[in-house]
């Protein structure tokens, strides 16, 4: 099970509940919304998709099921961006 963990290549600039991201390698930026700021955030740290999936569920009226998909959409996203890697648990 991975951990997933922001990239150190990306710069980052809050703006109210969103932020604004760029990767300094690519020149790609882009914004993220309220909610994937929030995951962005427990990404510092490094989380699984469950443990973000878990917060979530706490802090907002969803069902465990959309929340792991949508997560793990997410999640699938930045890697692909590479704005985040993952950590294997050893």
């Amino acid at each position: 099970m991975c951990r997933y963990i922001q990239s150190k290549q990306v710069v980052q600039s809050k703006i109210d509940d969103e932020v604004v991201m760029m990767d300094i390698e690519s020149g790609f930026y882009f914004g993220l919304n309220s909610v994937a700021s929030i995951i962005w955030e427990l990404l510092k740290d490094g989380k699984t998709v469950d443990e973000l999936a878990e917060y979530l569920i706490t802090e907002y009226d969803v069902n465990r099921k959309q929340c792991l998909e949508e997560t793990d959409i997410l999640i699938k996203k930045m890697l692909d961006l590479k704005v985040i890697r993952c950590l294997e648990d050893k």
